[in-house]
């Protein structure tokens, strides 16, 4: 009787293409072996299968021979490179992460494709423990390489600016996990350093039964347990402790200082930061997120048509209805003002006057007119007076004066020079957004999951989102020694097209952006002169030749930015 060996995998030619798992049917892999000689009779096989062991997916199976009782044992996948484990299995736990798929939605898959359940829930929690010290190697050298990448292009100069935003892994203000992470400001933003923070450790709830039950074992888990609860307080809290502290090691582990920090609206951060700052000396710059800023036009406008929906105003008749203030006109605003903040963030005079340029040119009238801070480029009644043409504004169109002095109070609260000097030099949170919405894929958050995986999605996120999937070859090398073939190509066509969707998402904003921009030129040249009978409603933006493309580029900003949704739906807007 012999015995095959069970080899650890250790191909590192990832163009093997034997180099891969197989899903076969039992019944046909036992039909197979019954076509084949027996070593130790040399008759053809004839006996008995039977599996000798089962660990999650990993099958040992072994065939007897009836004649001579000789064995053969076939084993479905090669064990990892010193240890017990199964590649099979941790391949499974890395994957199911990557899909969003916790051990209760991978058991569902096996399900569905008549395979072997996964390992037990213990069994589980340790292969994702052990997963996780290569993810946090691989996050930390991609990260690394962001920082090189963020001084390079800031011309060597170690003093950087930075967005940084916070996010909960469920919505409200009880979560029990949290993340936060700080993104570069070079032209392709990545992620630069991260952090988590967690109320709750599930091994140090199970082992307090052992307190009075057996003290001493209770001593011995607390000496070699590595907790998790990191942090105790509100959850809206985890915030600014996250990210104070990957502000104070910054120099420890980066040799860099974040002299400029791009937030949202919420102040407890570098209040946080003012007051405790990381760095002696140093006096850390707020810029406003200008997406978030202009957002609470939006907000401020649809409050107060909420809270005032009843009202009969000046002229007789609600705010809302035909020929009102409609919740397009309240979008056409933040449009404005946020194309606004971005032409004119460096300078706080000209951001002044444009800002006001908005509520002026809808509030004015033919007997009144008020278009000092207009452009030409867009105000009609500009263009026909320097054609030498009087114009005349269609009145059906316009928005009553009686309801802009209702929302008049969200331009004095957000036009005024106080408040516009804080988007001065702005920046944009977006590339924390899209971080994001990549790591929500891998722990959705209408589902709970342990710090362990919140922690290795976290990593697995960082990774894919600073240098595309085909970067996981490295992180699964030295994991399993190879990729694996089909690993390869998958995760290949994976960033293929990943890139190739952001290339066509791009050259589609950039064409309806182009589109809509001539459109409204062509339709302003042809009423150009009949500004007797136009509408003065409504901004045209009409670029000429120089600034076409600057135009251009800001309908594909707005285009870009973040969803109109409510803002509140849990702690630092993350949704």
């Amino acid at each position: 009787m012999s015995m095959q060996n069970e080899s650890t995998s250790s191909k590192q030619n990832v163009n093997d293409n034997l180099d891969f798992n197989l899903i076969i049917h039992m019944n046909s892999l036992i039909s197979l072996l019954k076509q084949f000689i027996c070593s130790g009779c040399n008759k053809r096989l004839d006996g008995s299968t039977t599996i000798k062991e089962r660990n999650g997916l990993y099958i040992q199976l072994e065939f007897m021979c009836n004649h001579c009782g000789f064995l053969t044992r076939l084993y479905s996948s090669p064990k990892m490179r010193n240890g017990r484990r199964h590649e099979i299995n941790v391949r499974l736990a890395i994957g199911g992460t990557l899909c969003g798929l916790g051990r209760s939605g991978i058991m569902k898959l096996l399900g569905s494709l008549n395979l072997p359940p996964p390992v037990q829930e213990h069994k589980y929690r340790e292969v994702q423990e052990f997963i996780l010290s290569y993810v946090e190697t691989a996050q930390e050298q991609s990260m690394i390489d962001a920082v090189y990448d963020a001084i390079s292009e800031a011309g060597d100069v170690e003093d950087l600016t930075v967005s940084g935003d916070g996010a909960w892994l469920t919505r409200g203000f009880s979560s029990l996990h949290g993340i936060a992470a700080i993104c570069s400001t070079t032209s392709k933003p990545k992620v630069i350093d991260t952090n988590w923070c967690s109320k709750k450790c599930s091994k140090y709830q199970g082992a307090e039964s052992l307190r009075h039950v057996n003290s001493d074992l209770f001593s011995t888990f607390q000496e070699n347990h590595e907790c998790q609860l990191n942090f105790i307080g509100a959850s809206g809290a985890m915030e600014k402790e996250m990210i104070y502290e990957i502000f104070c090691r910054s120099l420890p582990k980066y040799d860099i200082k974040y002299i400029s920090y791009i937030g949202d609206g919420d102040a407890k951060v570098h209040k946080y930061l003012t007051t405790n700052p990381p760095y002696p000396g140093v006096t850390i710059r707020k810029l406003e997120d200008t997406n978030h800023f202009a957002k609470r036009m939006l907000s401020c406008i649809k409050k107060i048509k909420q809270e005032n929906k009843n009202t009969i105003l000046s002229d007789g008749k609600k705010i809302s209805g035909k020929g009102r203030l409609t919740d397009g006109d309240a979008i056409k605003f933040k449009i404005y003002f946020a194309k606004a903040i971005r032409e004119s963030k460096t300078d706080l005079d000209k951001l002044y006057e444009k800002s006001w340029a908005i509520f002026n040119h809808h509030y004015s009238t033919d007997i009144e007119p008020m278009h000092d801070w207009c452009d030409p480029q867009w105000c009609k009644y500009l263009q026909a007076k320097s054609n030498g043409q009087q114009f005349t504004r269609n009145s059906r169109l316009a928005i009553p004066r009686a309801c802009l002095d209702l929302i008049k109070p969200a331009f004095l609260e957000l036009c005024s020079k106080t408040s516009l000097a804080r988007v001065v030099g702005g920046g944009s949170q977006n590339a924390n957004e899209a971080f994001h919405s990549l790591l929500w894929t891998m722990v959705p958050k209408h589902r709970f999951c342990s710090s362990t995986i919140l922690r290795t999605a976290l990593g697995l996120s960082t990774i894919i989102y600073n240098d595309g999937y085909s970067s996981l070859d490295k992180l699964f090398t030295s994991v399993f020694s190879s990729i694996g073939y089909f690993s390869a190509e998958c995760f290949g066509r994976l960033h293929t097209a990943r890139k190739s969707l952001t290339s066509k998402v791009k050259k589609r904003r950039k064409k309806s952006a182009t589109t809509t921009t001539t459109t409204i030129i062509m339709t302003t040249t042809a009423t150009a002169n009949n500004s007797s009978s136009e509408s003065d409603d409504e901004f045209s933006f009409i670029p000429n030749n120089n600034n076409f493309a600057d135009i251009t580029q800001g309908l594909i900003a707005l285009e870009l930015s973040e969803d109109d949704a409510d803002m509140d739906d849990e702690p630092g807007g993350d949704d």
